[in-house]
């Protein structure tokens, strides 16, 4: 299975956005969703899971 095409993942983030921003369901066939899985691993494994950061280091969250 290759990576979506760039037009392809484009029309899909934009069906999702415009869907999102009404509040409505946006229908994905199960070859897209699958696509989108496959490229977004492809990505987040071509990060480095480490980031170097100097000191000091304020740290904001909730719980």
């Amino acid at each position: 299975m290759g990576a979506m095409e760039g037009a392809a993942l484009d029309e899909v983030v934009r069906r999702l956005g415009e869907g999102g921003r009404g509040g409505r369901q946006v229908q994905l066939s199960e070859a897209e969703i699958r696509q989108l899985c496959v490229d977004a691993k492809r990505v987040f494994l071509s990060q480095p899971n480490l980031l170097r950061i100097q000191a000091p280091v304020k740290i904001c969250g909730d719980y």
